[in-house]
Order: structure tokens, then sequence, then C-alpha cells
């Protein structure tokens, strides 16, 4: 029988597995954190709710009609939140907050601080990050100008105006001017919000809506045919390449623009606009404690400050460590519609991960040898999914050296094989070569070399 050469130096890997409880914590109170508990909760898992705020609901409380429904949000919401609190098998935590966070997937322990000092800790199976984002404006120079709104000011504007005119303090406004695009240019939720707001302005009440950006978003279902029904409705829309400059006339914000619409430069003409009111967008920014919980979860960033997954188009939910998920604004700010969908898509996830009820590791990971460990702290420092630690006291991890004034102890380098992806960068970085990818050892490669040597030597 020819034998294949490496093979028999291979060992056989017995197949491990971890139990999984249909247990899970989700971080964020707001309407994606609420709607993967729900569908969770359908499931009959059991799910801790935690949001730093005294209220449920998040940015969505700054919102009172949909673009793409006639419904409205406020009563939406929340029926959502009543619906919440009334689910057994939903804990709500209210003014809570995650304070620490150790173990991997299926056996993570959490401590939550509650607003009266006690603790509360919990063993969730998986953790699903969704703390949103928040907004900020500026506020110096002409920004402080109390004709200058943001759209959340805009959106109560309109839904608490009962007239058939549309007033600003005391004065009936003529000319509303939306300024969009000034920082972030790849989101989308001004111009949706903007969309809707001025439809309504256009259809319910005596004045001229204006439009500035830089581009036109329509990708989000249903954007398009609300743009062309605003274009028709009068609405206009002017793009701009260099930002417009700001004045005050007669205690009106004067915008003053090149209009960039047109494709050829000598058609492009400046264009002033007397305001009643400009709506400025906001900034969007990671909410305060994403830093902290990519810290607690040890989790990566992006370079605006926004949890990233790995892959955008192969893994939108997941995160570098397994068993923890994402979902929403903390990932990337978008659409209410959009983010409910996203939602729901996270809950499959987690569903589909815990519906066998135990997790079967890969036998492709990696595995360290304590004799060999020099306890360098290259590979926790590297390893990009934290499977990597250093037990100072673990059984197998400690080894001791005698000597004349006794017996010196140590720890090694240790993975935990459910959280390792076997990427094999820790094999490749270690100085000590202490640590191997338990299908790949280094007994096969070292024979299949002595075999093409020796096939070298003889030809």
């Amino acid at each position: 029988m020819k034998t294949v050469p490496g093979v028999s130096a291979s060992k056989a890997i017995e197949a491990q597995s971890i139990p999984l409880r249909p247990d899970v914590l989700v971080l964020g109170g707001g309407i994606v954190g609420i709607t993967i508990a729900q569908s969770l909760a359908r499931l009959g898992i059991h799910v801790t709710l935690v949001e730093k705020g005294k209220h449920l609901g998040g940015n969505a409380l700054d919102l009172h009609r949909f673009y793409s429904r006639d419904e409205d949000v406020q009563r939406w919401i929340e029926e959502k939140i009543s619906d919440i609190r009334q689910t057994p098998q939903v804990a709500v935590l209210t003014e809570a907050e995650l304070k620490s966070v150790s173990g991997h997937v299926g056996r993570f322990q959490a401590r939550i601080e509650c607003p009266d000092g006690v603790g509360h800790l919990c063993s969730p199976s998986a953790i699903v990050v969704a703390t949103g984002y928040t907004t900020q404006s500026e506020k110096k120079g002409i920004y402080s100008h109390k004709r200058i709104i943001r759209p959340a000011a805009m959106e109560k504007l309109i839904a608490e105006t009962t007239g058939p005119v549309l007033q600003w303090e005391g004065k009936t406004v003529t000319t509303i001017t939306f300024l969009l695009d000034g920082t972030d240019e790849d989101i989308k939720i001004d111009f949706i919000n903007a969309l809707k707001q001025t439809l309504i302005l256009q259809e319910t009440y005596p004045c001229q809506v204006v439009i500035l950006c830089k581009e036109v978003k329509v990708s989000a279902d249903g954007v398009e045919r609300l743009y062309r029904r605003a274009r028709e409705k009068g609405v206009l829309f002017l793009r701009y390449e260099t930002p417009p400059r700001l004045s005050i006339v007669d205690g009106h914000i004067q915008v003053d623009v090149n209009d960039t619409a047109a494709v050829r430069k000598e058609e492009q003409w400046p264009v002033s606009i007397l305001s009643s009111l400009l709506v400025v967008s906001e900034a969007f920014v990671p909410a305060q404690e994403t830093e902290r919980i990519c810290g607690l979860l040890k989790l990566h960033r992006g370079p605006r400050g926004f949890l990233m997954e790995d892959n955008p188009q192969l893994l939108r939910v997941r995160t570098n460590r397994r068993g923890i998920f994402l979902a929403g604004g903390c990932r990337f700010p978008q659409d209410l519609s959009e983010s409910v969908i996203e939602a729901k898509a996270a809950a499959q996830e987690v569903i589909a991960f815990l519906a066998k009820g135990t997790y079967t590791i890969d036998p492709s990971v990696a595995e360290v040898d304590p004799k060999k460990c020099a306890v360098c702290y290259t590979c926790p420092r590297l390893c990009p999914h934290s499977a990597i630690t250093i037990e100072e006291y673990a059984e197998e991890n400690i080894y001791t050296l005698s000597g004349e004034e006794g017996k010196i102890a140590w720890g090694a380098a240790k993975v935990d094989p459910a959280a390792c992806f076997g990427c094999g960068i820790c094999v490749a970085e270690c100085p000590a070569k202490a640590i191997t990818l338990r299908h790949e050892t280094d007994d096969p490669t070292r024979q299949k070399l002595e075999t093409r040597n020796s096939k070298f030597e003889a030809s």
C-alpha cells in the first residue's frame, strides 16, 4: 500500500461541542433592539434588553411621520414599547449600563449595573449590540441664529402645527430651505426625511421649499418615487459643490449658492434664496458608549468610530467575535425602515446560531504547546478575534522550573477553540513556534519537506 506523505503523521481530531442556552443579551433599547428582542422572544428565547436612557425608542422618538406610509410614528413606537414590556421572555433594564463581560460564545458572563446600584448578572449564549448613533450640530457663528434649525425641530414643528399657515415664533413661514450633505455625504437619512417633510409642507401650507444637496440619494425603497412626486409638487432641487454662503438679511437667512445641476459649466448660475427657515443637517457620530462597549467586547471599529463587520457583503450583522452580533445605527446610520429590516436579519442570525442547542467547534483551530510558550504576549495582541488569553493559573497552561530558591511557575498562552476562527495569524507570528493549527501540525509538514528533499537528493 502506498503511503501518502504527511498523512501517516496526522492524528485523528475529535469533534467538540459546547451547549448553547436560549439566552441573549441585547444592548440598546431603540427600535432595532426592541425588534430583535420581539423576534427572539416569540421563539421562547429569553432576552435581557439593556437601555442606558430612561426611555425606550432611541432616535425614532424624534420622528412623527413615516416617509413610506401614512402612520403616526409615535403611536407605532408606543405600541412596540408596550408590547415588549408585557413580554415575559424579555427583561427590560432602563438606565442600566454594561460594566463587564468575560468568557466566549456560549459562556459569556455579563455584569449590568442598574440605577439603584445593584448589579445584574446574566450568562447569555450570544450578545447583540444595537446601541445606535447620535448627532452633533454646529452651533457657532451664524449657525446659532434662531432661524437655523435641525431636522428634528422641523419634524416637530410640522407635527404640532394645526392651522392653515406654518408659523415660527409668531411669524408666517414663506420659504424653507434644506441644506444637506454638509458633513456625511454617504448617509441618506436626512435626505429621506427632507423629502418627506417637503412634500407635507408643499401640499399643506402656502410656502416654497428648496433642497440644497451634493447628491440626490434615492436608493432606499420608494424614495425615487417620492423624489419625482416632490418635483411635480414644485419643490426646487439645487446641487452644489462649494458650500453655500450664509448671511442674515432683514432677520431672514440668505443662502447664496452656485447651482451645479447643469452638466455644462457655462449653464450653471449663482442663486440667492431668502429663507424664513433654514434646516441644516447634522453630523452622524457613534453613540457615546460605543468606544467603551467596544473595549469591553473587544470589537473592531471603522475609521469614523462605527462598528464595522469583517465583510460588508457576507457578514453584515456579524462581528470579529463569534457569538456577538450587531445591527442598526451602531454599524452604520440608516433609515428607520432599513434598520428594522436589519434588526430582523440579526435576529434570524441569532436564532439560527442557537437553533441546535449546541455549537460544534471547528477542528481547524489553533492550539498552544505550553512548554514552548515564552509568554511574550504576541499572540493575544495579534488575534483579531480575541480568542487567546494568558492563563496564569490554568490547569494545563502552567509549567514550573525548579531553582535554588524553590519552584518558579509562570503561565502560557491559551486558545479558546470556540472563539478561534483558525486564521493562522498566531501560528505565523509566534516567535517560539509554540502554536500550531490542530488540523495542520508541524509533523506532517516536516515529513513532506523531508520527502521532497530525499527525492531531490536522489535525482
